[in-house]
């Protein structure tokens, strides 16, 4: 009897143990999943608050030492490069380099973080920045935005190279969605992956409308045609 009563009582307490550590997987899947809605959210609100930003590469250093400010810098060497037209205005709030110490002659410039007073000016520069050259040196523009939404993005380049060889209209749009027109209907992906999948279905269908001709000959002659003979 006794070591019966033993066996209910560890019984009793394995029961209680197993409770408490559902209790405490459930309790650690919760601030799981509330962590990574808050982390979700740092994310939405970091780069929303840099949507008027540019990221401008190839300034060299100490230009703005010839009694220009950053705002004023940023604006003549965007007038030099891109085909802005007299009457547009365009304001920039703030204009500075990344932070960090100041590269010596021989290294790359630290980026320029501008931060425009309108959106639709941060696009139109967007637009028309291509390869621009100022003063000798390459200037490449860029939207600005976080490491992690950046890394995001990147994963989408083979993708976007899959649509120039194809021809095919696309957009990466915020904060990493790229859409593409085929046949005039629109297409979403938010996976990488399942955007290269498709477009590369698209490129073998594209393939076999272009060159049907073998196909038709290897049937006839798989079925025996006799002018195949």
């Amino acid at each position: 009897r006794e070591c019966q009563v033993w066996k209910l009582k560890l019984g009793g307490r394995m029961d209680d143990h197993e409770a408490h550590l559902a209790k405490v997987e459930d309790d650690l899947a919760h601030q799981t999943r509330f962590a990574g809605e808050l982390w979700d959210r740092v994310q939405d609100l970091e780069n929303r608050s840099r949507r008027n930003n540019i990221r401008v590469i190839g300034i060299p250093e100490g230009v703005e030492g010839s009694g220009l400010s950053g705002p004023t810098l940023l604006l003549t060497v965007l007038r030099e490069c891109l085909s802005l037209g007299e009457t547009e205005s365009i304001e920039v709030e703030r204009a500075h380099h990344t932070l960090g110490p100041r590269p010596s002659l021989e290294q790359r410039p630290r980026p320029i973080i501008a931060r425009l007073l309108r959106f639709q000016d941060r696009e139109r520069i967007l637009r028309l920045a291509g390869e621009l050259h100022w003063r000798g040196g390459k200037i490449m523009i860029f939207p600005d935005m976080s490491r992690e939404l950046a890394a995001q993005r990147k994963l989408f380049t083979p993708a976007r190279r899959r649509c120039k060889e194809l021809g095919i209209r696309y957009a990466l749009q915020y904060p990493a969605v790229l859409r593409v027109t085929v046949n005039g209907r629109q297409l979403k992906f938010e996976d990488p992956e399942e955007a290269v999948r498709e477009l590369n279905r698209i490129l073998d269908q594209n393939r076999r409308e272009e060159d049907p001709q073998p196909q038709r000959k290897n049937r006839r002659h798989t079925e025996g045609d006799p002018e195949e003979r």
